[in-house]
């Protein structure tokens, strides 16, 4: 089976027998899968549809802390793959004293040559993670960049405008070689609705997000966007604006055969597999009777990458996530 073009297929809704489907895992889960299987290759083998690089590199200051590319100090002393912001840089809403870092060119390009060559059988993508808004409140705050969307607008203005710069600058490089997809990370929801509000979000995220979606486009690429929460206000503008794959799609969020209802002639729904509620409390056969019907509903037509819906926690049994692969490895 071509993995590349079952996951070209359920993009342009074309129904298969097989649906698409990718794993991915939380740093402590793979350790534990790693000592299960005894392999440290072990997901090159699980026949993931997606192959995905990540536009991220660390520097380890010890004491469970490390600093991303645009100097946040990230601890994760008690959750190891994100932790919590040590250092809010912008205490101020001016940029007069930061310097915004320049993409790493060489590690760009090495992870892009690992994707084009590495897995030239599945649909590749090139995440670039905390993309717009996720990467301005790392740098101000959650709080004051809130409170700078309404009483600082000029300088939110800016601070997006040059995330975007960055961006469009390493997607540059990462489009010179033969990817299928641009993936954006950026979370703007919670458990119901969306964190600023749909009004904000279109005057300030919605111009900078169609300009990075349209870059790609111009390519030829493919565009994903990953949310997390409910932003179910800002379909409408996101397909306006060309995006191919939302991701996360959560159960506990959506009414999931609505939102395919609604947008599936438009969009591919990538996740729905819930790791808040379904991987971490249910048995595996419970997972494995899920995990069949949201594949026959939402496969219907085409349009779904059956996922979890984000990367595993560690709350989440070995039996489960064996379970979810037992059901999308034998189709």
């Amino acid at each position: 089976m071509d993995r590349h073009q079952l996951v070209i297929d359920t993009l342009n809704k074309k129904e298969r027998d097989v649906i698409p489907f990718h794993l991915d895992l939380s740093n402590s889960v793979r350790q534990r899968l790693i000592d299960y299987f005894g392999d440290p290759q072990f997901e090159d083998k699980v026949g993931n549809s997606l192959a995905q690089e990540r536009n991220e590199s660390f520097v380890d200051l010890g004491n469970y802390r490390e600093r991303d590319m645009f100097g946040v100090v990230w601890n994760k002393e008690q959750e190891g793959d994100f932790g919590v912001v040590d250092n809010y840089l912008l205490t101020e809403p001016s940029l007069n004293n930061y310097t915004f870092p320049k993409p790493d060119e060489a590690l760009i390009r090495q992870k892009c040559e690992r994707l084009v060559h590495s897995h030239k059988d599945q649909f590749t993508m090139y995440i670039i993670g905390f993309s717009l808004f996720e990467r301005a409140w790392t740098l101000r705050g959650m709080t004051d960049l809130l409170m700078d969307f309404l009483l600082n607008p000029a300088f939110v203005e800016e601070l997006l405008d040059r995330i975007v710069e960055y961006n469009l600058a390493v997607m540059d490089i990462a489009m010179q070689y033969d990817i299928d997809c641009i993936f954006f990370g950026d979370d703007w929801g919670q458990q119901k609705g969306m964190i600023m509000g749909p009004g904000l979000w279109r005057q300030f995220l919605k111009p900078r997000l169609a300009k990075m979606f349209a870059k790609a486009k111009a390519k030829g690429l493919y565009v994903a966007q990953h949310s997390c929460g409910d932003v179910h206000e800002v379909f409408p503008d996101l397909i306006e604006m060309g995006l191919d794959i939302y991701n996360t799609f959560q159960p506990e969020i959506y009414d999931v055969e609505q939102m395919k209802r609604e947008f599936g002639r438009d969009i591919t729904f990538y996740g729905g597999i819930s790791t808040q509620q379904l991987l971490p409390k249910a048995s595996p056969e419970e997972v494995k009777a899920e995990t069949r019907r949201l594949m026959t509903l939402l496969g219907k037509g085409g349009g779904y990458i059956v996922a979890p819906t984000h990367a595993i926690p560690n709350d989440v049994p070995t039996e489960n996530i064996l379970a979810f692969l037992e059901v999308v490895q034998h189709q």
